[in-house]
């Protein structure tokens, strides 16, 4: 290497120098460790929305998470989970899927797919990253603390449905009863012909039995209703340009211990909780909140690991508590609609933005429960305006007495 080219090159922090920067830049102040760590996410979100050089990409060495599971990728800034296609011939692309035995929304694949690889913070953007947190040379300490967690309105509503989930009882099965999972979802679906692109919202209907002893034989149905609210353009528009719109065919499904997809973990994960991975997470709320971020890579995707768990019926009252008091401490998590309603039943919608959405979770405050979710884009991007809704599911639960019955109205 010459001189010169030496004299150019700038080196990338790690976490612990950043942290030990943030700390030195005011002695007599010491924040904590999640006060760091949630400036450290802050500070690294904004150099990421800078220009980065094309070919400076640095990667995680394993792409693992703490369970040794492959991280999801990651929506990065300005992305949409409403992927859209732009082929000559007609093509389809959803964005929801069912595949494992509960449902999920947007693109967030579990247990596959390594996490994107992070542009390298060019060391003057952080450096002035760094500055900006400063004032006539002070740390601003309470930077550092209110950004680590959810905002105190949004702690007051999850501590609260965390009180009221902690004295559930959850209900017990009979020999021959099961417990019914249905998910009423919009999702989001984009299709194409002759360079003509178009969207909406495509509605589903997934409902699953789970036997009183889960290790027997599940049931489960999807649907496509034929029912759509479009987004961008609309069907007469779409089928003039030659698109094909169909409800896609979705067989009916059984399986022992709800193994619908063969590939399930054996101990369990986030969207597939089985009672040894229940038993394996922390029962203090910040421990399991890092649980939580390091499983799912944080951000957004936390918020959709901690529904897809709570959506299946399978997590503990003491379980469900736990997690919604680990919510408090996720960065950026505010209350974003004080009585949203899905399909007729109210709850308080509780959201994080990132990469030009928003991910939402809907708790029912009088009983803990989640009742539905919602992705609403939070910019315009690939024709989708500002402010719609990406997808948005309900949530209904209820036990029956054999299986393929469904509750009453």
């Amino acid at each position: 290497m010459r001189e010169g080219d030496r004299a150019e090159v700038r080196h990338v922090w790690t976490a612990d120098e950043l942290d030990h920067a943030l700390t030195g830049l005011y002695m007599e102040i010491k924040p904590d460790q999640r006060g760091l760590a949630g400036v450290r996410e802050k500070l690294m979100a904004a150099v990421d929305a800078q220009p980065q050089p094309l070919l400076s990409t640095v990667a995680d060495s394993t792409g693992k998470n703490s369970t040794g599971e492959s991280r999801p990728a990651e929506s990065g800034p300005g992305e949409s989970s409403t992927e859209e296609s732009r082929p000559e011939e007609s093509s389809t692309v959803e964005t929801g899927t069912a595949d494992t035995g509960t449902v999920r929304t947007g693109v967030v694949e579990t247990g596959v797919g390594a996490r994107r690889r992070r542009p390298v913070r060019r060391w003057l953007a952080a450096a002035a990253a760094v500055a900006v947190l400063t004032t006539g040379g002070v740390l601003a300490q309470t930077v550092l603390f209110s950004s680590s967690s959810a905002t105190a309105q949004a702690q007051e509503a999850l501590t609260s449905a965390a009180d009221v989930a902690a004295r559930a009882k959850d209900p017990v099965l009979a020999d021959g009863q099961y417990r019914y999972v249905a998910t009423h979802a919009w999702w989001m679906k984009g299709v194409g012909a002759q360079n003509q692109n178009f969207s909406f919202l495509n509605e589903n209907l997934i409902e699953t039995w789970i036997p009183a002893d889960p290790s027997g034989e599940w049931l489960q149905r999807r649907s496509e209703t034929g029912n759509r609210k479009w987004v961008k353009g609309t069907e007469a528009e779409a089928r003039a340009a030659g698109v094909v719109i169909e409800e896609s065919p979705w067989p009916e499904q059984r399986a022992k211990g709800g193994e619908f997809s063969g590939n399930l973990p054996e101990h369990g994960n986030w969207q597939f909780p089985r009672p040894e991975f229940v038993a394996s997470l922390p029962t203090d709320p910040e421990q399991l909140y890092e649980r939580l971020r390091a499983d799912s890579g944080g951000g957004k995707h936390a918020l959709v690991y901690a529904a897809d768990a709570l959506r299946t019926g399978l997590l503990p009252a003491p379980a469900r508590a736990n997690l919604l008091r680990a919510l408090t401490y996720l960065p950026g998590l505010d209350v974003v609609d004080g009585a949203a309603d899905l399909d007729g039943h109210r709850g308080v919608a509780l959201g994080v933005s990132e990469g030009g959405e928003r991910q939402e979770i809907i708790l029912n405050p009088g009983t803990g429960e989640l009742i539905g979710e919602r992705e609403v884009s939070d910019t315009f991007f690939a024709g989708i305006p500002k402010g719609s809704l990406i997808s948005y599911s309900a949530i209904t639960t209820a036990v029956v007495d054999h299986i393929g019955d469904k509750p009453a109205s």
